[in-house]
């Protein structure tokens, strides 16, 4: 296995072009403040790493190193993730993006609207297959109602997906389906549809016809017993340069027998499987020869769908909603370059996860950014550092 990541000490030779000290310092400096436990840093620009290092520990206590295969928690990316997997039947023409859920899940024929008294409204417009990817179905915990009913829903785990979609359709919806955007677990609706359509449990279908032919051979809902020391124990960010140890490798419910596969952001992965994924999507749905995705299937997951529908709740937070940054179909999109804050380019797409995972592609200049860390909590903001050096590294 320790090979297959030979590739990036042959690749990192080709990068002596740039001059990546200060990017190197800026990520060690992380972990020497002890704001990140461990870190792990690429690049891939025309095809070739120009940039890899890693960081600081996988445990600290034990004085564990960060290996080149590091297994890590990559939360949201998951939707990212099971969102192709949903855009391959896509391309088989089972589905349109218009159709309702209702349709293939039919708990969700008829959706209730909470209000804010209190009382029950009937949905106007059904939960539409593109509202489950763009995170506008309704779904979210805009009233303390509803922040309730999904917390216990989510501390409370259930037994399998199909559990999962028919208690969410349970919980009243906290907007009118397509009219504003709330982040939320959508597409685990997506997910139990792949299940109907295939007949395939859905942590099969994604082995089978994503995993596999990307040989995204590190990706898993719950880890291998062999494969259990390359996996990272997860800590916690009290965002002010410290943290707590939040799970161990043994007490890790991804070490436990799963059987709910959580389509939402329960996949680990490492950062070659990361790197394949993307590189596939910067091919236009290509890898070695193989045809993930329809050329226009990217192009149509990676454009934006909010088109005037808001953030519900408006933030700074740059890789939301606002004047700069669109939605497609589970990625973030930089819609408008002028309105950003950084260096960047227009079109570019990605997006991130609560266990710190981060990816960007970025089409015109044919590049990806990827970070992982095992540091939940982590803002944001603190990925858009690496970001920044990034940028103005190559672009100087």
């Amino acid at each position: 296995m320790r090979f297959l990541y030979f590739f990036f000490l042959i690749s990192f030779t080709l990068s002596g072009q740039y001059d990546f000290n200060r990017l190197d310092h800026r990520m060690q400096q992380f972990v020497d403040d002890g704001e990140l436990v461990g870190i792990q840093t690429c690049v891939i620009k025309d095809g070739k790493t120009i940039h890899y290092k890693k960081y600081g520990y996988s445990n600290i206590d034990d004085r564990i190193p960060l290996q080149d295969n590091s297994i890590f928690r990559i939360a949201s990316i998951t939707k990212c993730m099971v969102a192709v997997g949903i855009m391959k039947l896509y391309d088989k023409g089972l589905f349109k993006l218009n159709d309702p859920i209702g349709k293939y899940i039919s708990e969700f024929n008829n959706p209730m609207v909470y209000q804010a008294d209190g009382s029950l409204k009937p949905a106007l417009n059904p939960i539409r297959i593109i509202d489950v990817l763009r995170h506008t179905s309704g779904i979210g915990k805009t009233f303390t109602y509803l922040r309730n009913r999904h917390d216990y829903l989510k501390e409370n785990r259930s037994k399998d997906l199909k559990t999962e979609v028919k208690r969410l359709a349970r919980i009243p919806l906290a907007t009118e389906p397509g009219t504003s955007w709330i982040y939320g677990p959508s597409v685990s609706l997506g997910a139990y549809m792949v299940e109907k359509l295939t007949g395939k449990e859905i942590e099969d279908y994604l082995k089978a016809e994503l995993f596999d032919p990307l040989e995204m051979e590190d990706t898993f809902f719950e880890i291998p017993k062999e494969k259990l020391d390359r996996f990272t124990p997860l800590y916690f960010s009290d965002k002010k340069g410290g943290y707590k140890l939040l799970e161990t490798v043994r007490d890790s419910p991804y070490t436990k027998k799963v059987t709910f596969c959580n389509p939402a952001g329960g996949l680990a992965s490492t950062l070659r499987d990361v790197s394949n994924f993307c590189m596939m999507l910067l091919n236009n749905g290509t890898f070695k020869g193989k045809k993930i995705l329809e050329k226009e299937t990217v192009a149509l997951m990676s454009q934006d769908h909010l088109n005037d529908i808001k953030n519900e709740k408006p933030s700074d937070d740059n890789h939301k909603p606002n004047e700069a940054i669109g939605f497609g179909l589970t990625f973030n999109i930089l819609k408008n370059i002028n309105a950003y804050p950084f260096p960047g380019s227009q079109g570019s797409y990605g997006w991130h996860g609560s266990a710190g995972p981060y990816f960007k592609i970025d089409p015109k200049e044919n590049m990806i950014l990827i970070l992982l860390t095992n540091m939940k909590g982590w803002d944001y903001s603190r990925k858009e550092i690496f970001e920044v050096n990034t940028y103005n590294t190559i672009f100087k």
